[in-house]
């Protein structure tokens, strides 16, 4: 680069440029691009370290471990996806839908805190604090440990964060927050960046833990983008059908815990109600002999959750047939159906295909596979199975039937909900003592279940 060129820079991004743009091709911005001097970017590069001021370098087997205090909420459900209650000194963010119940599930955690005398700051961009007290009072949530402040200049709460012993505080949501020392508007890239980064080095020298809320764009992502998700320590993400009352929060993050565990609630008229026992509610509406649902033990996380797979299989209006999925991977039906007809002789190519989890529960763990065959088979055939039927395992290319895992606490579960028949995997089967509670019937592959139980 000549001495006289010029350099143009974004100021929502950083990128830099020689050309002038209307538009930044880094993160499309509009009128984001200007002039630079040498004196800017020369203020903007770091500095060299001197020899003497190099960090420290220790080795591993000699640093103290420092163990990390949690406090739960008593929210169960929502300690659950944390892994036991809130890490002192970690950010965590939490996303959903509009609608979803990110509010009032944070407000909900906040009133809880209070009851067991934490100081709690809610800081809302939002909403008025009249606002904000209006929807504590339907919910029934006032405390007078739970502090309001509606502010989104970045500078003013953070030295309100600084000044105020607080045990926890709450952001919502972070898109409003803006740094007024960054040039761009509130939640941009570059805005989201700093402010997040900022709140993060608040959170690990204080000691102090922090929620904020994120919005998520069309497509279901977390807005932000994914810079958020690589500064912050947890992220929890609300996900929920408008047409059903249940509201299921994941850990897509957890830097302090398990990402496999999964909270479910009920949005009722006073905020959101845990569900102590998920699987009851799942099946509690399946219909009596009706052909083509089956019903299968899923793992989330340490617990099981009884779910039903419906099939229905009709002829196709169409010149492809149709194969439309609620709750399953539409990829893994096509490949199920595809050894149903390789292995077993059926034809599925004048048919339509539709596979349905009731309750608006999505799963993906392969041991469904066998249930997902058997509701097809069931719906085919127009042949019912037993209500007290339930059915595991993995199947594979060839039409084995494979082992899962957990397998003992799949079926003390089923067990508890009055399961009398479970079809599993011979692999599973090895030294198990007879159960006089529960009949177990092992297959190999698909051949054996079809004579078996459908009797072709």
């Amino acid at each position: 680069m000549s001495k006289n060129a010029k350099t143009y820079m974004c100021k929502n991004c950083g990128y830099k440029t020689e050309n002038w743009a209307g538009k930044c091709p880094n993160c499309g911005e509009w009128n984001s691009i200007r002039e630079v001097t040498p004196e800017e970017i020369k203020k903007n590069r770091s500095l060299k370290l001197k020899d003497d001021k190099l960090p420290k370098i220790e080795s591993l087997d000699k640093i103290k471990g420092s163990k990390k205090n949690r406090f739960p909420t008593t929210l169960t459900e929502f300690d659950r996806v944390l892994g036991g209650g809130i890490v002192e000194g970690s950010l965590i963010l939490i996303g959903g839908s509009p609608g979803i119940g990110k509010s009032t599930l944070i407000l909900q955690v906040a009133f809880l805190l209070a009851i067991h005398n934490k100081n709690v700051l809610y800081i809302t961009g939002e909403e008025s604090l009249s606002q904000v007290k209006m929807r504590a009072e339907r919910l029934e949530l006032i405390h007078k440990k739970v502090f309001i402040l509606s502010e989104i200049n970045y500078e003013k709460i953070q030295a309100i964060i600084a000044e105020k012993d607080f045990d926890l505080v709450i952001i919502d949501s972070i898109q409003t927050v803006k740094h007024p020392q960054i040039n761009s508007s509130a939640g941009s890239i570059k805005q989201i960046k700093e402010i997040a980064a900022s709140l993060f080095r608040t959170a690990k020298q204080t000691n102090l833990p922090i929620i904020m809320i994120g919005h998520i764009t069309k497509d279901g992502e977390l807005a932000g983008p994914k810079v958020l998700e690589h500064i912050v320590d947890t992220v929890l993400q609300m996900e929920g059908d408008q047409n059903y009352s249940y509201r299921i929060l994941r850990g897509l993050k957890n830097r302090f815990g398990s990402t496999n565990e999964m909270g479910i609630f009920t949005m009722e008229k006073k905020g959101l109600k845990e569900v102590k026992n998920p699987s009851q509610i799942f099946i509690s509406e399946r219909p009596e002999n009706a052909s083509g649902s089956t019903i299968v033990p899923i793992i989330d996380g340490n617990r099981v959750i009884l779910i039903e797979i419906q099939a229905l299989v009709t002829d196709t209006a169409y010149a492809t047939p149709q194969r439309l999925t609620t709750g399953i991977n539409k990829k893994r039906l096509s490949i199920l159906l595809a050894v149903l007809e390789k292995k077993l002789g059926f034809n599925f190519k004048v048919s339509d295909v539709h596979i349905n989890i009731t309750g608006g529960l999505s799963a993906s763990e392969p041991a469904i596979d066998l249930g997902i065959i058997f509701s097809v088979i069931s719906s085919v055939s127009d042949y019912p199975i037993d209500s007290k039927t339930a059915v595991i395992g993995e199947v594979g290319l060839t039409g084995e039937v494979r082992a899962v895992n957990n397998f003992e606490k799949r079926i003390t579960e089923l067990k508890k909900l009055g399961f009398k028949n479970i079809i599993v995997p011979a692999g599973n089967i090895k030294k198990r003592e007879f159960d006089f509670e529960v009949n177990i019937v092992e297959i190999k592959n698909l051949k054996e279940a079809l004579d078996m139980y459908f009797n072709y």
